[in-house]
């Protein structure tokens, strides 16, 4: 086993006694479900809270949460479309609505009667959510170990001319690698990934202060190839060997173009196009959108376990334990 192999190894194993400390901590947390509705095609004043104290103006499409509650001005009016059973009621002027567990009810004022909405994006959350939620405490460095992102049945991993990268973890920038093998601005440029697809080799530098790869493909044929990435050190494998091959789907131009429709049918809401990408397969064309969102949306915490997910299922561990600090951060600053 090489020195490297060695320290990646002890590593992991100090991380994981950490991280076990850190989920512990967590247990006594309770952490909120899935968002139960959405409030949609927002007109005039329309404010939500989440404990009735403190009220924010709603400026944009936004998921809700049980406990959750809306208010309307003279002039507001919007429509609630429910999680559970993508019927949609309409929201006027001087209401105000609790948000529960089977979605929007009126304190004040009326709701429409509850009609066929288009409920499709709404339903695809409840699971990915959950399980986004369990990386809220993480710590940096959890996944040291370099992986890649795999097509799978249950999670498709797609890419095409208009999403044409692969992207994976930067090891070398986890601080306790980074301490342990003493890596300096110099030594940083001894190091490289070798990415295989189909047996075709490149070479890519580590780039340094990112804590994503990213690799743009170009040329493939439509349909499933296999590919690996391997961390090396002066030309030589510097991380365990990759035993197994992932793989990443090519679309053709006619599939690209249903799924930049299905995209564009979302008006311009990037959360909603971030999710349609994610559904689609398009997993590195929704982590950008989902990255641009909450960097210029701080205010929408609740809904920061999709995208930690979506991380996560691209074993994004650098990045993965950045955004959970953050999350862990806001949500200590809201309260």
């Amino acid at each position: 086993m090489s020195r490297w192999v060695k320290i990646l190894a002890t590593s992991v194993l100090s991380l994981l006694l950490v991280v076990q400390g850190d989920l512990v901590l967590a247990k006594g947390k309770k952490k909120k479900g899935a968002p139960v509705t959405m409030i949609m095609n927002v007109d005039g004043e329309i404010e939500y809270s989440k404990n009735g104290k403190k009220w924010k103006k709603v400026r944009r499409n936004k998921f809700l949460f049980p406990g959750y509650q809306i208010r309307t001005g003279a002039n507001g009016k919007g429509t609630f479309l429910n999680q559970k059973t993508s019927m949609s009621r309409a929201l006027s002027a001087n209401t105000v609505v609790e948000i529960t567990a089977e979605g929007a009810k009126a304190t004040s004022g009326t709701l429409g009667e509850a009609v066929e909405g288009k409920g499709n994006l709404v339903a695809s959350l409840g699971n990915r959510f959950k399980k986004g939620q369990k990386y809220t405490t993480v710590r940096r460095g959890l996944k040291i170990k370099l992986g890649a992102a795999s097509d799978t049945k249950r999670s498709p991993y797609k890419l095409a001319a208009a999403w044409p990268e692969l992207v994976w973890d930067n090891v070398i920038e986890n601080p306790v690698v980074k301490k342990a093998a003493k890596i300096t601005d110099e030594s940083y440029a001894e190091f490289s990934y070798r990415l295989t697809i189909d047996k075709q080799e490149t070479l890519i530098p580590a780039p340094k202060g990112q804590l994503v790869v990213r690799h743009a493909v170009k040329d493939m044929a439509p349909g499933r190839h296999k590919y690996k990435v391997e961390l090396l050190k002066g030309g030589e494998l510097a991380s365990e060997k990759v035993r197994r091959a992932s793989a990443f789907i090519w679309v053709d131009a006619s599939e690209q173009e249903a799924i930049l429709s299905r995209k564009a049918a979302r008006g311009g809401d990037e959360l909603l196009e971030a999710i349609s990408l994610d559904n689609d397969g398009i997993k590195v064309g929704a982590l950008d959108i989902y990255s641009k969102f909450f960097a210029e949306n701080l205010d929408e915490i609740d809904m920061r376990p999709q995208m930690l997910e979506h991380i996560r299922s691209l074993k994004l561990g650098e990045l993965l334990s950045h955004e959970g600090e953050l999350y862990k951060k806001l949500e200590e600053e809201e309260g």
